[in-house]
């Protein structure tokens, strides 16, 4: 970064690699960036030549933290000094600024304009202990896969008000189920076990994603080094390093996937989709009880995602009135056949809650209301009651199963182009984990694990009950 200074008024050249000029000219909107890839890329000297440029010319707060603190130093701030540093050459940024060992302050207002914190003390601690930080324009957070306590920074990312704050996210790309990942990105695999990050269309957030092939400024024996990785004949020869470290790719660490080349869409293309909505059920109260709903059109199907957590018949009840639920076809796991019963021939109004009771009563008293007797009134349209179909129950029924039933509608399941919303993260998670079992000696077998499999197996419920119930 070179700075010239006019009449105490800056004119700054910010020269920095192709794919982080946005930095410099981000959407009105923004609220977050992520810089994620591989190794070599460039992310933390861009983002401290970044931040350099909007403490000490556009005069913004910028906190810099990272899961420990004591470690902060080692990289990004001592980068940002040595960004200081370059711009200063002519002393001109000692005249409005002072350069600490802990940050720069701006010496007008006495406030610190870099400063770090961290998420926890030291390694030991247990739990990260960060508590919101007022009056920041930009917090940036360093090495982001490290930061795995989702609440610690669902707060202090809730905590940053000022107008026109911004976060920025620093991380090599880490496993699929990080929850920035699951968060920020869909899945597209690349083989088995290894998936490119597809940023979401979230408005306020822009990604820069890059690796070493992105910085055309890395010595050419690194470049050779990076590239040996991913080389077979080569004696550094190391496959996953080179997939996830270098090349930027996330991982599951596992192998034999059985889905694959699932697309994603948003809420809106589906809602836009013209079909009829079936949906696949899963029980289960300590375990999620997966509540799947999609749309079919010749060889496509289209999926959203509405529950996967423990829930009782009731409350499944309960969640299928929410959701509008009246004529459409459920078909749900024929293991709890009591549990589709009671589904399907609903409550009476003595088992019903006190609450549901008094918002039942509620409705019949406006339904019972004697109607205005005059020559221009207008008829009052008296919506159903929103819970009246716990009283009458659902049209839900058993999914088939028997010998092969497992493959077979997992067989059928690949005969679809499969679409995904961006927003169910939980089939996402199934997607890329559900894999095929093996043996003692690591050999394939012809059934899948029984794990991470509720929204998969809602998935072959509703499709296999294509011809039969619909």
């Amino acid at each position: 970064m070179k700075a010239h200074f006019q009449s105490f008024m800056p004119k700054v050249i910010v020269e920095s690699l192709q794919p982080y000029k946005p930095l410099y000219d981000l959407p009105i909107d923004t609220n977050l960036i992520i810089l994620i890839g591989g190794r070599g890329s460039g992310k933390t000297y861009e983002a401290s030549k970044w931040i350099t440029f909007q403490a000490c010319i556009k005069k913004k707060r910028c906190v810099i933290l990272r899961d420990e603190k004591a470690l902060i130093r080692e990289s990004i701030l001592n980068e940002v000094m040595l960004r200081y540093e370059t711009a200063n050459e002519s002393g001109v940024l000692d005249r409005f600024y002072q350069k600490l060992e802990t940050g720069i302050k701006d010496m007008q207002s006495s406030e610190m304009l870099v400063f770090t914190k961290g998420f926890r003390a030291s390694r030991t601690d247990k739990k990260a202990h960060m508590k919101s930080i007022s009056n920041i324009d930009y917090c940036i957070i360093e090495e982001m896969e490290d930061i795995v306590d989702q609440d610690a920074f669902n707060s202090l990312v809730d905590g940053i008000r000022n107008e026109g704050s911004i976060v920025m996210l620093i991380l090599n790309t880490p496993h699929i189920s990080h929850f920035v990942i699951t968060r920020y990105f869909t899945l597209e695999k690349v083989e088995d076990g290894y998936y490119d990050v597809i940023p979401k269309q979230i408005p306020g957030l822009v990604v820069i994603k890059t690796n070493f092939e992105d910085n055309p400024y890395l010595p050419p024996t690194i470049v050779e080094r990076y590239k040996a990785y991913g080389d077979p004949a080569s004696h550094l020869f190391n496959k996953h390093y080179y997939l996830t470290a270098i090349k930027g790719l996330a991982s599951t660490g596992r192998k034999g996937q059985i889905f694959s080349g699932w697309k994603s869409i948003t809420n809106q293309q589906f809602n836009e989709i013209d079909a009829r909505s079936i949906f696949g059920q899963d029980f289960g109260t300590t375990s999620p009880a997966a509540l799947v709903e999609a749309k079919i059109i010749n060889n496509r199907i289209y999926i959203r995602q509405h529950s996967y957590v423990g829930m009782t018949e009731k409350q499944i009840g309960i969640l299928y009135c929410r959701l509008g639920i009246k004529e459409e076809v459920i078909i749900a796991d024929s293991a709890e056949p009591m549990a589709i019963r009671r589904l399907r021939s609903g409550w009476s109004l003595s088992e019903l809650s006190d609450e549901e009771r008094a918002d039942y009563a509620a409705w019949q008293g406006e339904a019972l209301k004697p109607a205005v007797m005059t020559p221009h009134a207008v008829p009052v349209e008296i919506k159903p009651w929103k819970y009246a179909r716990l009283l009458t129950g659902f049209h839900i029924f058993p999914a088939f199963k028997g010998p092969g039933t497992v493959i077979a509608g997992i067989k059928k399941v690949m005969d679809y182009e499969v679409f995904v919303t961006e927003d169910s993260t939980d089939i996402w998670f199934e997607y890329a984990n559900y894999v095929w079992a093996v043996d003692r000696h690591g050999l394939t077998l012809d059934e899948p694990e029984d794990a991470h499999n509720h929204c998969a197996d809602c998935i072959r419920y509703l499709i296999s009950g294509k011809g039969r119930y619909y």
